[in-house]
This record gives structure tokens, sequence and C-alpha cells, in this order.
């Protein structure tokens, strides 16, 4: 590569850098992203840099094609534990629930202490392949390390309730939910209030899948968060 593209990849990046610190909106900074990694060379840093961000930045809009760029990246850094997780929520949007907790698995061993990867693992255990009593100490270690988050506390009540486990499952998601409420955690405190009543079905879930896409880049971004990218 000669010096003049050398130059124009740095600018480029320098231009992603300031757009992604300015929050710009992902219809702005996709494009930049696209002529990045068409630019570099596979495997390199900066072709790294770019797709990781194209999965990132795309997973709620397009999570077959967020996938194949988090594929992409693990061909060249199988240990990137950020790819494995936008792979592994990418699968649940696409309702991939099996490859979804396995993209995960692989996450939490590179990094065991991200509770964003616990709780994401332990609430598809739990609620998509019918595995409770493995959800619970994924989702205890979940809610210990984020004890402000009511989202991952209604995964650990859901959990703990299908286990027989009521009484604590109710005192977590009291406390969880004193300042308020969304609609599917009143519709889980009822449930919970009922006694927790099994119909051939798991209960209601505290995060169901019509709401997956609007929570994925909030999620996405807590995952980030937590490494401290």
């Amino acid at each position: 590569m000669g010096r003049s593209g050398a130059e124009d990849i740095d600018r480029l990046r320098r231009d992603i850098d300031r757009a992604l610190a300015d929050k710009l909106d992902a219809d702005r900074v996709l494009p930049l992203l696209a002529r990045l990694a068409r630019a570099t060379a596979p495997g390199s840093e900066p072709w790294l840099y770019a797709h990781r961000h194209l999965a990132e930045m795309g997973v709620e809009h397009d999570p077959w094609r967020a996938a194949l760029f988090a594929r992409r990246v693990l061909q060249f850094h199988e240990e990137d534990d950020g790819a494995w997780a936008v792979l592994g929520l990418a699968q649940s949007l696409l309702g991939n629930y099996r490859y979804a907790a396995r993209a995960y698995e692989r996450a939490l061993a590179i990094a065991p202490e991200n509770p964003w990867y616990a709780h994401n693992l332990g609430h598809l255990y739990d609620v998509a392949l019918n595995r409770p009593h493995d959800a619970l100490p994924l989702l205890a270690q979940a809610t210990e390390a984020q004890t402000g988050e009511a989202d991952i506390a209604a995964s650990y009540a859901h959990a703990l309730a299908r286990c027989g486990k009521l009484v604590l499952a109710k005192k977590i998601l009291k406390r969880a939910i004193r300042h308020g409420a969304t609609a599917d955690q009143m519709a889980l405190w009822r449930w919970l209030d009922a006694g927790a009543p099994t119909t051939g079905e798991s209960g209601p879930d505290p995060q169901r899948p019509a709401d997956s896409k609007r929570k994925a880049k909030r999620r996405r971004a807590r995952e980030r968060q937590s490494l401290g990218d």
C-alpha cells in the first residue's frame, strides 16, 4: 500500500472514531465502516476494527449480516469475546437459540466476569432452551454484579420461580422494581404473585421476543461498557 493509501485509511479511521464518539446514527457510520473494510487487507487491524463495528452497530437492523461480520472476525481472532457475543445476540434475534447459546458460552469462557454475557446466556438457557437450573448460577452472577439492573433481576426471578424458589424470586423482583416497572416486569410479578402457575409453558418472559430488537442496541452497549471499551 502506498503512502497516500495509508493516509487515506488513517483519515477514514479518524472519521469513524469521531463519528462513534459523537454517537452518530448507524446509518451515517456504517457506510464509513464498509469503506474501511473494503480498503484494508483481510485480517489486518483496521479490517478487524471495521468488521467488529459493522457487526455491533448492525445487529439490530440486520442480524444475519451482523453474524456474517462477526464470523469473519473470528476467522482471524478466535479469542475475540466481543465477536462471539454479538454473534450470540444476532443468532438470538434470528431465533437460532442453540447456536446463540454456544456463541455466548464461548464469549463467557473468554471473559468470565462479564455480567451481560452471563445474563444473556442464562436467559437463553431458561426461556429458550428450557434449562432453568443451568441458568440460575449465571443469572445469580449477573444480578450480583449489576445490582441496579431490573432486566437482569427479572430474568433471575423468572428462573428462580421455575426452579421452585418462589419466595426468593418475589424478593429479587420486588427489590428490582421498587422504583418502577415495565409492563413485562409487572406481568412477571403477577405470575409470581399467583404462585408461578405452570401451564405447559415457562411463564411470562421478562424480555419478550417482540422487544428483542428494541433492546439489542442497549444490551450490546452494556456488554462493551462492562469490558471498559
